[in-house]
C-alpha cells in the first residue's frame, strides 16, 4: 500500500514535533544543572533513588605495588530507615578467604547534622564485636584502599563544595568538578573522620554519579585516585560495578583495591534483625 503525502507530511510533524519537544526537554534539563551550586550537585549526587534496599555480592581485589593480588569475597545488605528512608544500615559479612571468613561490619548512618554514625566491627579470631570510635572511621576498611568513611554513601556532612569547573568529560560523558573542604567550624572533626584535608570528585551531569575523585591524605603526604566504572541502570537505578582506589606517594602507587559488583538485587525486603551486633557474629 502507498503512503499518502498527507500522511508523511503528518509523519514528518509528529516526529519533528517529538525531537522539537525532546531537545527542549532536554536544553530545560541542561539549564536547570548549569544553575545548580556545588553543594547542591553532591546533595542530588548522594539523594538520588538508590533503592530502599540493596543486596550485594562483591569481590574485592587487593594489589601491592609489586603487583602481588590477593582476592576477597563478601555480601552486604543494606535498608533505610527514618524520616524520608534517609538514615542507613548497612552490613558486611566477609566469606572468602579463610584469613578473613565471618569478619563483620556494621554501620548506621543518621542524615540528621551533628548526629555521630554509629559502626561496629566484628573479628572472629577475638570473638568480640568491636565499637569504632570516630578517629577509627579514618583508618583502612580491612586492609584496603578504602577508608570506613569513603564505603558511606553520604559524604557531605564533612564538605563545602565549589566548583572547580562545568565542564569536564570523562569516558565521553560530561561532568562538574567540584572541590571539597572541611566545613567551617568542624575542620579537626572533618580531617580526623576522614584522613583528608581536601577532596575533588567528577559528577556526571547526565545521571549524578560520582566517576572519578581525587583525595589527598593528611598522613604520609599521599593522594588517593578513584574510579567508577561499569556503569549501567540495574532496575532503574545507576550501578557502578566496578569502583577503584589507588594509594600513591611522590606520583607513584603502592596499593590499590578494586570492588567489584558480582550481583545485586534492589528493593527486596530485608528483615531488620539483619542489622544488629548480634547478627555480626552469626554470619549470613
Amino acid at each position: 500500500m502507498k503512503t499518502s503525502y498527507t500522511n508523511v507530511l503528518l509523519l514528518t510533524v509528529v516526529l519533528g514535533g517529538s525531537t522539537l519537544y525532546s531537545g527542549f526537554v532536554q536544553a530545560e534539563s541542561a539549564k536547570l544543572s548549569a544553575d545548580l551550586s556545588a553543594n547542591e550537585i553532591v546533595t542530588k549526587s548522594e539523594e538520588k533513588y538508590d533503592g530502599n534496599t540493596q543486596i550485594s555480592e562483591s569481590s574485592m581485589l587487593l594489589i601491592d605495588g609489586a603487583g602481588n593480588k590477593r582476592l576477597r569475597k563478601m555480601k552486604s545488605f543494606r535498608r533505610d530507615f527514618g524520616n524520608n528512608l534517609k538514615d542507613q544500615k548497612t552490613i558486611y559479612f566477609f566469606e572468602y578467604p579463610e584469613d578473613i571468613k565471618d569478619t563483620s561490619y556494621l554501620s548506621f548512618d543518621w542524615e540528621p547534622d551533628g548526629v555521630d554514625d554509629d559502626s561496629w566491627l566484628y573479628l572472629p579470631a577475638l570473638k568480640k564485636v568491636k565499637r569504632l570510635a570516630a578517629a577509627d572511621k579514618s583508618d583502612a576498611f580491612l586492609g584496603s584502599d578504602f577508608t570506613y568513611t569513603d564505603i558511606k554513601t553520604s559524604k557531605r556532612q564533612y564538605w563545602d563544595y565549589t566548583i572547580v569547573s562545568a565542564t569536564e568529560k570523562i569516558d565521553g560523558h560530561e561532568c562538574w568538578l567540584v572541590e571539597g573542604l572541611p566545613k567551617k567550624g568542624n575542620e579537626e572533626k572533618v580531617r580526623s573522620e576522614t584522613g583528608y584535608s581536601k577532596v575533588h570528585v567528577w559528577v556526571r551531569k547526565d545521571n549524578f554519579v560520582k566517576v572519578q575523585g581525587t583525595f589527598w591524605v593528611l598522613k604520609g603526604k599521599k593522594i588517593k585516585y578513584f574510579t567508577a566504572t561499569d556503569i549501567e541502570e540495574i532496575q532503574g537505578i545507576w550501578t557502578a560495578r566496578t569502583n577503584q582506589i589507588s594509594t600513591t606517594k611522590n606520583g607513584k602507587v603502592e596499593h590499590t583495591t578494586v570492588i567489584k559488583l558480582d550481583k545485586v538485587i534492589y528493593d527486596q525486603e530485608i528483615d531488620e534483625s539483619y542489622f544488629t551486633p548480634q547478627k555480626m557474629n552469626r554470619g549470613v
